[in-house]
């Protein structure tokens, strides 16, 4: 995770912070008169296309630009109270894991091609699936959060914000980064063309990597609802049951240390095969 911290001393990966964050709070802005799902915490969010693209254009900038912007949304669409903190990274991740896993399964990026694009039925694949990994961390964060806190209980807000997030990335994401990639390269602002390699973490084991952030993603959302919905009688499509329970608190946390531990593990520098330096 060193580039996430790194990226910092580079003026356009700030520049692509700010742009990605203004970008995903002001479509947040925009639904949050929408369609309620659950009243001050979510609603209908198409703005979570925006996310998994951008972390596969700006890697770690596309990460903290998620979460700004999402806090920037909360803050500006009236719907900023306690939710929030961990809003701030879910969306962290979801826009984080995409691109470390990304990169780990496709590896070295070359200087003029398309490799982080969805320009074959592979990487496709690898996207959509990919999204939805990302999706499931994100939701399994915010939802453990506040089933802790008694606001909204695990099984209901976890699957939704799952399924919110996932259904805006697997239809448009693929053609947004399609029109967008050609720009970017030209513009020299994908990330990799950006850092240097000696600031991006080297990582270790990323096949192993990879298999954990999916089980940690996937598995703390089928364990967490499993245990919500046996143990706190939870039900999917409501607010049924007991919250705040120590069984979900307890069953959830070990998925959400895998994903601590796979974002180490994912190997950042063999997406490099050149080094530009900042202007």
């Amino acid at each position: 995770m060193k580039e996430v911290f790194s990226m910092w001393k580079y003026t356009r990966m700030i520049i692509l912070v700010a742009l990605s964050a203004a970008i995903y709070a002001a479509f947040l802005i925009v639904f949050k008169a929408g369609i309620p799902i659950v009243p001050g915490i979510t609603e209908v969010r198409p703005a979570n296309v925006f996310p998994p693209v951008f972390s596969l254009l700006f890697g770690p900038a596309g990460a903290w630009g998620a979460a700004i912007g999402n806090f920037i949304g909360d803050l500006f669409g009236g719907t900023l109270g306690i939710g929030s903190i961990f809003g701030f990274f879910g969306n962290f991740f979801l826009g984080f894991i995409p691109y470390k896993l990304f990169g780990s399964v496709f590896g070295l990026v070359p200087a003029n091609d398309m490799s982080q694009t969805t320009n074959s039925g592979k990487k496709l694949l690898a996207f959509e699936i990919i999204t939805l990994v990302a999706s499931a961390a994100c939701a399994i964060i915010i939802a453990w959060y506040l089933d802790l806190t008694k606001i909204v209980p695990f099984a209901f807000l976890s699957i939704t914000i799952t399924l919110n997030n996932f259904a805006a990335g697997v239809v448009l994401g693929p053609i947004l980064l399609s029109l967008l990639f050609p720009r970017v390269k030209r513009w020299g602002l994908i990330w990799t063309d950006i850092m240097k390699k000696e600031d991006v973490a080297p990582g270790f084991g990323k096949g192993l990597g990879a298999i954990l952030m999916i089980v940690g993603s996937l598995g703390g959302l089928i364990v967490g609802v499993l245990v919500a919905t046996g143990v706190s009688g939870q039900t999917l499509l409501g607010f049924t049951g007991e919250q705040g329970q120590t069984a979900v608190w307890l069953a959830v946390l070990p998925f959400l240390a895998l994903i601590i531990i796979a974002s180490l593990m994912l190997s950042g520098r063999e997406q490099f095969v050149e080094e530009v330096d900042e202007d």
